[in-house]
C-alpha cells in the first residue's frame, strides 16, 4: 500500500466477528486483549 492509498474498511460482519472472537477468549485481561488485537490487526491484516 502506498501512501496515497487508503486502508480497506472492514464490513460490518468482519468487525463484529472479530469483537466476538475477542470477547470470547479475553479471559487473560486486558493484557491478554491487547496480544490478541495486536496479533489479528497488526501482523495479520
Amino acid at each position: 500500500m502506498t501512501a496515497t492509498e487508503r486502508p480497506q474498511t472492514p464490513t460490518f460482519r468482519e468487525a463484529f466477528k472479530f469483537w466476538l472472537k475477542l470477547g470470547f477468549i479475553s479471559f487473560g485481561g486486558p493484557a491478554g486483549q491487547i496480544a490478541v488485537m495486536h496479533q489479528e490487526l497488526v501482523d495479520t491484516h
